[in-house]
């Protein structure tokens, strides 16, 4: 019999490749165009983003930390610990990107005044009613996605060239293609160890399925 984490994994395969696909092509439309101001932009409006989403990743696990250990189910305390755990791994991380975001000219007071989209609204959203109105094991779905798949070495490299930014400019990028690999890994073990229900594997994997269409509309350059 196959593990959850195998099964999420497989079903989030597809749609990740056909966004891969497109990522690249649109990197690739660009091969002959170096240091291109619409480009530079559109990264700086990426990374800007990027916070707005990663600014709530610890309130959310917070969130889910407090009403897990309400819930009177087997899954509780291993849930709860996975979060208390994971919160520390996750601390500062939004201000790591502010600080790489300053490196380019991009003061921290012009990021924090920049109204966030409807769109992250709406997914960072999403996932507080889950957890205040359904279950907080639903936020395992959330994370799979927005910690499973980080840039790779390579694309961050070819980004870099392509902008003329700094390193510095890509330091929480680079931290993560070789952080949030051990956290999927991490992840995926706690899916597997976890007393699931159908119930909960479901909610896990729609939550997922949801996070990852609305990320892909969230997150583009």
């Amino acid at each position: 019999m196959q593990e959850f984490s195998t099964i999420l994994r497989t079903k989030l395969q597809i749609p990740f490749k056909i966004h891969l696909d497109n990522r690249i092509k649109s990197v690739n439309d660009h091969n002959d165009i170096k240091n291109d101001a619409i480009y530079k932009n559109a990264f700086i409006n990426y990374l800007s983003t990027l916070h707005t989403l990663m600014r709530s990743s610890v309130p959310l696990m917070e969130a889910a930390y407090h009403q897990s250990q309400k819930i009177n189910e087997s899954v509780s305390i291993p849930l709860s610990a996975y979060y208390e755990k994971h919160i520390k791994e996750e601390l500062y991380h939004d201000e790591w990107l502010l600080e790489d975001l300053k490196s380019i000219g991009i003061s921290k007071s012009e990021i924090l005044a920049k109204r966030p989209s409807m769109e992250v609204a709406e997914l960072a959203g999403s996932q507080y009613y889950w957890i205040y109105h359904w279950h907080p094991i639903s936020l395992l779905g959330y994370i799979a996605v927005m910690e499973g798949y980080p840039s790779s070495e390579k694309d961050i490299k070819q980004i870099q060239l392509k902008t003329g930014f700094p390193t510095q400019a890509f330091r929480t990028l680079a931290k993560h293609s070789y952080l949030d690999p051990d956290h999927r890994a991490d992840l995926d073990k706690v899916l597997d160890r976890l007393p699931l229900s159908n119930y909960h594997k479901e909610w896990i994997t729609l939550n997922a399925l949801y996070t990852f269409k609305k990320l892909k509309d969230i997150l583009y350059f």
